[in-house]
């Protein structure tokens, strides 16, 4: 398990996350004000029932996602969604916060996949750029380059470089990764 620890949180830094190991288990990774939280679990299962643990051991107070990594992970995810759904009920508590499987035996697909997701989802917390780039396909306004970076694709073992695009208009959001061309 800790050599999952280490690649993720290697991942994470990559794409330009500062990282904060909480416990062997739990990482806490920011971006600028986005926070996201990474639980490490070799069950299927949660260990508890009442919402609250849940809600104090992945201090959920603070994140904007969750990303759980587990081997089977959708099924974890699941039982973290209905969780919060209960502490609505018997708390009157809404914990808004994104729930992200990363299935370990497609690891490096699955967790691109949900960072990509998350970095789209939550660009308005973590733009890094503000650039009027072309007209938007769906309304014809301005297509506004919020989020450059450049980094090697876990799903491809390439550099590439990643773009987030959103028109302030319609509200579409654009997620483009390019392949970095080699000079020879």
């Amino acid at each position: 398990m800790q050599e999952i620890v280490d690649k993720v949180t290697h991942y994470l830094f990559q794409r330009g996350f500062n990282i904060e190991r909480v416990r062997p288990d739990l990482i806490k990774a920011s971006q600028r004000k986005l926070r996201v939280s990474t639980w490490f679990s070799e069950r299927d299962y949660l260990e508890w029932f009442d919402p609250m643990t849940l809600i104090d051991e992945f201090a959920l107070h603070d994140s904007n996602a969750l990303i759980i990594v587990a081997p089977r992970a959708y099924s974890v995810a699941d039982e973290v969604l209905s969780s919060l759904e209960r502490a609505k009920y018997w708390y009157d508590m809404y914990i808004d916060v994104k729930v992200y499987s990363v299935d370990m035996a497609m690891l490096n697909k699955a967790l691109e996949e949900a960072i990509n997701s998350i970095l789209t989802t939550f660009i308005d917390l973590t733009y890094n750029v503000v650039k009027v780039e072309g007209k938007c396909p769906r309304c014809r306004d301005n297509l506004y380059l919020l989020y450059m970076n450049k980094f090697k694709s876990l799903a491809t073992s390439e550099q590439v470089f990643e773009k987030i695009y959103r028109c302030v208009t319609c509200g579409l959001k654009i997620h483009r990764i390019d392949k970095r061309l080699r000079r020879t």
